[in-house]
């Protein structure tokens, strides 16, 4: 008899301890849910404070504007001074230009557009370079406007407009040059 009894100890004993185990592991499982669903939450409204501050905070664009000298041969030949421009940097490599230089006589370089270098030599520039000499083209101005190149070649230290041709065609050719822009671009 006491076999028996001490077996249906034994056996009481297991079935409690397997329940017991049972409702301790459906109160881990509760809670672990119950956390991880507090913490996801907690993530996602720390996320929307922070894309709210994001949009908040006002977008700030520093731009740092370099002047260069700019020349037309048609002017500087004359004794006049080069002209100048303004190259302030933008996104995407890019930089804004805008200058120019006139002589005593009412002519004129006058540069507008943006720049971006392609390598060591060459710069790209989309825009509009408007010359204007009173005895070339017929006494109007000459206007290049759309996608032009500077190169500079050599040891020279500025950047030459390869589209040289004046308005007036022929044989007749303007010097562009842009000096100094490898201390700005």
């Amino acid at each position: 008899m006491k076999k028996i009894f001490l077996g249906l100890v034994v056996c009481l004993g297991l079935a409690c301890s397997d329940s017991s185990q049972k409702k301790v592991n459906e109160v881990l499982d509760e809670t672990s849910d119950s956390l991880v669903a507090k913490v996801d939450q907690v993530g996602d409204t720390l996320k929307k404070v922070k894309d709210d501050v994001a949009r908040k905070i006002p977008k700030v664009e520093i731009n740092v504007s370099k002047n260069i000298p700019i020349s037309l041969q048609w002017i500087s030949f004359e004794g006049n001074e080069q002209g100048t421009a303004s190259v302030t940097k933008k996104e995407g490599g890019w930089f804004v230009i805008k200058g120019e230089q006139n002589s005593a006589d009412q002519e004129y370089l006058k540069i507008d557009g943006r720049l971006k270098r392609l390598d060591a030599n060459h710069i790209s520039f989309e825009g509009t370079i408007i010359t204007y000499i009173k005895t070339n083209n017929d006494g109007k101005p000459c206007e290049k406007t759309g996608t032009q190149n500077f190169y500079k070649k050599g040891s020279r230290s500025y950047y030459r407009l390869q589209n040289m041709e004046n308005c007036e065609g022929g044989r007749l050719l303007d010097y562009v040059d842009l000096y100094d822009l490898d201390q700005v671009l």
